[in-house]
């Protein structure tokens, strides 16, 4: 504390000073408490805003035409050893059954067998010198499903043994395929991979593999002039058998009699693809085949009712928070003096009423059938309107039986889900009540503070003239004391 401060506490005139302008400035107090009031009122609006948008964006998603959490589907398969399913919110409800004959694999080839130290390839590089060819691999586009890319690849080896020499020509493909997807002309998953492997101690082959499975993804080869790939036995287009150069896999002529491809029965029917992933075969459902040689299994396709459960479970939990916070702020009471901010607000309250009523009433256009009311599906309107899951069993039913009329209660023209919408658009949102409100308030507030600012200043103004007047006063108190003084000595 400096002197000054200590001063005015200490000063009596600085502390009626004080008293006085803490009594001329009860005005400014109120409006103080004013703005505390407007300040807590905001912050319910914001509130109940909070609360209204989090549940309008459910019954918004609810209603989405493209992406409804109604549409979910499960497929059911009691062992997924040999495949699995994964349904989209387009696949068809029904049961399939499945048989995987074949994976897909990815094509590979193996040059002949090498002793690792010889020096056959030696000779041979010595006799024909640089070699140069290319490697056809898959590059699909839009306009050309089946376009493929040649990459050319260079070897000028310096090793002399068999083993190096594979070694670098295994280098030499590895980079011009990497250049290749450098450059964009194809993608890190379509470049094929080259690598030395030993079966035995003492030997070496060359092998090349297809970045990813099936016929569509096959090698193809142009050799050298001096035929390079075909004295490596790599480009032989028979199966590879013994010390010999060749395909691991048939490839075949075509994607039914290509070993490369997966192969499997689905509802009595012989497929072939490419992957073992396959999305095309039946509308909204992927195949994920993991292991051939198993049975035919049946799966069934249904509504995926414990995913919706959860749905109408945090609807239910939106709604009630909607409801209870609206009717907490709507309730007086009067032995306490107490007020909510809703009472007399026919707004909120009617918002309220209505929501009620969008809940409880029937639905229009329903089957015969199909569920009519909110509670058809287990779900009780309690005393107070909020909403509660009493039998989640009842709702699981309704869903597995008839997934379309379940969805329809709530989205249909005249569902729960669409009435709740329309309700609470003209609430929330830039445009809504809620931000008109809050704007309003917000106008309120800063006229407030500017009339506490002007207040201030009037005061700062008042206390500066106290001060002056108290001073003068002081002053001439001080000459009347020295006359005082004076006429005292005189006639003392």
């Amino acid at each position: 504390m400096n002197a000054l401060s200590m001063f005015r506490e200490t000063d009596p005139y600085e502390q009626l000073i004080a008293q006085m302008i803490a009594l001329e400035s009860r005005p400014q107090q109120v409006l103080k408490d004013r703005q505390v009031e407007q300040d807590r009122l905001k912050n319910v609006m914001k509130d109940v805003d909070s609360k209204l948008s989090a549940l309008h964006t459910l019954v918004q998603s609810f209603t989405d035409t493209i992406s409804s959490p109604f549409d979910g589907r499960k497929a059911v398969l009691s062992d997924e050893t040999y495949f699995s399913v994964t349904a989209g919110s387009d696949g068809a409800f029904g049961t399939h059954s499945l048989e995987v004959q074949r994976l897909a694999s990815s094509d590979k080839r193996v040059s002949q067998q090498y002793t690792s130290t010889g020096s056959d390839l030696d000779a041979w590089f010595n006799s024909n010198g640089d070699q140069t060819f290319e490697i056809e691999v898959a590059h699909p586009t839009v306009d050309d499903p089946s376009n493929r890319i040649s990459v050319s690849v260079t070897i000028s080896p310096s090793g002399t043994k068999n083993e190096d020499i594979l070694g670098e020509i295994s280098v030499a493909i590895n980079e011009a395929m990497n250049q290749a997807v450098t450059d964009g002309r194809i993608t890190k998953e379509e470049a094929a991979s080259a690598a030395v492997v030993n079966e035995s101690t003492g030997t070496a082959r060359l092998t090349l593999g297809s970045g990813s499975t099936g016929f569509a993804n096959r090698i193809a080869f142009a050799d050298s002039g001096q035929s390079i790939l075909a004295n490596l036995g790599l480009s032989d287009n028979v199966v590879a058998a013994g010390l010999g150069g060749g395909m691991v896999a048939d490839i075949g002529t075509s994607e039914t009699d290509s070993q490369l491809n997966s192969q499997f029965i689905l509802n009595g029917l012989t497929m072939y693809r490419s992957s073992n992933s396959v999305s095309d075969a039946v509308d909204g459902l992927t195949l994920n085949l993991k292991q051939a040689g198993g049975p035919l299994q049946d799966f069934s396709v249904t509504a995926d009712s414990e995913s919706l459960k959860k749905e109408v479970e945090e609807f239910i939990t939106k709604y009630n928070d909607v409801l209870g916070f609206i009717q907490g702020k709507s309730t007086i009471d009067a032995d306490a003096g107490v007020r909510g901010d809703f009472a007399g607000d026919s707004t909120f309250r009617g918002l309220r009423f209505a929501m009620r009523n969008d809940i409880a009433l029937e639905v229009t256009g329903q089957t015969a059938a199909g569920p009519k009311w909110i509670t058809d599906l287990g779900i009780s309107i309690e005393k107070d309107g909020t909403l509660k899951l009493a039998d989640a069993d009842k709702l699981i039913a309704a869903v597995e039986e008839d997934a379309d009329a379940v969805k329809s209660l709530f989205t249909g023209e005249d569902g729960i889900a669409t009435r709740l919408k329309n309700r609470i658009d003209g609430f929330v949102g830039v445009n809504g009540i809620i931000s008109g409100r809050i704007g309003s308030i917000d106008s309120g507030i800063q006229r407030i503070k500017d009339r506490i600012s002007n207040w201030d200043d009037r005061l700062a103004q008042r206390e500066d003239h106290l001060r002056m007047q108290f001073a003068r006063l002081q002053q001439s108190m001080a000459v009347l004391q020295g006359q005082q003084q004076n006429f005292l000595a005189f006639f003392g």
